[in-house]
């Protein structure tokens, strides 16, 4: 019974794909549907399954921080998204802190249609556009995360109510140099 133990746990971990073994933007990474495990903030969670977990830094998009006005709401609004579901994962590469960028999918309640969710934290109020680093989204795409901050902006939804909300780049710029 050990031995057919060992055998199990020594097919899993040969089983297991490394980050490194998974190219990004690659058909096999692009498919990908893992579970969520943690939402640690607005825009970064942690997925995985029995082979490992890795963090996600949700692509084009940037949410209050913690402590920032707004940061717990917008990690809050993230939780009900896509809190303990599968989600699909397209990645857009690794950031200096090797955690995958990526847009997540998740499935409607009527199971018909994927969801941006990146899309979707802006259309709640809960994030602004990172124009700064979204060129590789196709034209259509980036049109469709502008449209969506500035009717959340017009119609001052969630973030855009509160009295001069602060971008995530400044309130951390600022955070450090105090």
């Amino acid at each position: 019974l050990l031995f057919v133990i060992l055998l199990l746990a020594i097919a899993i971990v040969f089983s297991f794909k490394s980050r490194e073994e998974i190219k990004p933007g690659s058909d096999e990474e692009n498919h990908i549907i893992k579970k969520v495990h943690h939402v640690i903030d607005g825009d970064t969670i942690i997925v995985g399954d029995i082979r490992g977990r890795f963090k996600i830094r949700l692509y084009a998009i940037d949410c209050p921080e913690d402590g920032q006005p707004w940061g717990d709401t917008a990690k809050y609004g993230l939780i009900r998204l896509i809190g303990g579901r599968h989600v699909r994962i397209e990645s857009h590469g690794y950031d200096q802190y090797e955690r995958m960028l990526a847009t997540i999918y998740v499935q409607s309640d009527s199971e018909e249609e994927w969801i941006n969710v990146n899309a979707k934290m802006v259309v709640c109020g809960h994030a602004w556009v990172m124009r700064r680093y979204y060129n590789d989204l196709s034209r259509d795409r980036q049109n469709d995360l502008n449209s969506k901050e500035y009717w959340a902006k017009s119609k001052q939804v969630g973030l855009w109510k509160t009295e001069n909300p602060i971008p995530p780049w400044d309130w951390r710029k600022d955070s450090e140099q105090n």
